[in-house]
């Protein structure tokens, strides 16, 4: 999911998020909808029928605190 909010910082195609995040389309989805409903990502379609993700400000603030979140984690590792 952090993958998916970094990748769509700047507004980024649906084909674009899957092949960075390496997810597959069913994956894709099943994640992009809990984010839109948390309303950490929103979704347009242009008029070519594209669509389009980027990342809301409460997904950016959710990933500054993941980012704070998994470096106090990888600090603990021994």
């Amino acid at each position: 999911m952090a993958c998916i909010l970094r990748n769509s910082n700047v507004s980024s195609r649906k084909t674009r998020v899957i092949y960075r995040c390496n997810l597959s389309l069913s994956q894709f989805k099943k994640y992009v909808d809990c984010l839109i409903e948390g309303g950490l990502l929103k979704k347009r379609v242009e008029e070519n029928g594209v669509e389009v993700y980027s990342t809301t400000e409460k997904g950016r603030e959710f990933l500054k605190d993941y980012e704070r979140v998994r470096k106090i984690l990888d600090n603990m590792r021994l």
